[in-house]
């Protein structure tokens, strides 16, 4: 059987695929790529824009789409299911990749269906890519570490003690999907002398960054935002 592939496409600019990874999208038989499905049953899909810009046979394409939600149930259901078609498909010979946004391994729906494919047996290769808040400190032209510094990584940080209390073993703290509890969070950080440097949908014609988080206030938080905070 072919080589399953799991291929990074960076943060939403398509232009930060690697080359290795965007060769081994040229030549596969089959693409399965990750997107979501709204409460009223609407599809949608971050990393499509970034499949169709690379001119690929979109009858190579095919959706997988999750509900977002705490609850993880139907979630799961559709990763067992998207492996099980991979798996079906590699049995018949295809070579096949699955993509995700930023990288791979770092908070993908891609490793939940890894799991699922390692137990099949099968020869698994990984291509790793650019990470959202790496372009986030390109954007703001910062580094994220120099030296001895520490950088910490916290995904649904809404209490401000958390961030305090990294922030006292870290010179940096990037906090991950913000959206959630951000309107609890937000008035915190306002009384903090922090600096702060926001970013949403990068690399996208849709991008917005800024270091002033006061311009904050009254804007809707996307899915797709973090925020970099340094002492």
């Amino acid at each position: 059987m072919n080589t399953i592939y799991g291929i990074s496409l960076g943060p939403g600019d398509p232009e930060l695929i690697t080359l290795k990874g965007l060769r081994i999208l040229k030549e596969s038989d089959i693409i399965f790529y990750p997107g979501s499905l709204s409460k009223d049953g609407r599809k949608g899909s971050y990393v499509r824009p970034m499949l169709d810009h690379y001119g690929l046979d979109k009858n190579k394409l095919q959706g997988f789409f999750l509900s977002m939600g705490s609850d993880r149930t139907a979630a799961e259901f559709t990763y067992q299911q998207t492996a099980d078609q991979v798996l079906q498909a590699c049995r018949e010979g295809k070579k096949l990749s699955i993509v995700c946004e930023g990288d791979l391994s770092f908070y993908a729906s891609f490793s939940y269906i890894l799991e699922k494919l390692q137990a099949g047996n099968v020869s698994i290769e990984l291509i790793p890519g650019v990470n959202s808040f790496s372009l986030a400190a390109a954007k703001h032209q910062i580094p994220l570490c120099l030296q001895q510094e520490k950088l910490a990584v916290l995904p649904l940080a809404n209490d401000i003690r958390e961030i305090e209390d990294s922030l006292k073993n870290a010179d940096t703290v990037i906090l991950m999907k913000i959206r959630m509890g951000w309107q609890e969070l937000y008035p915190r950080l306002l009384d903090k002398q922090w600096k702060y440097y926001y970013c949403e949908r990068l690399g996208t014609a849709d991008e917005y960054i800024t270091s002033d988080i006061a311009v904050l206030k009254d804007r809707e938080i996307p899915y797709f935002s973090l925020l970099i905070i340094k002492k």
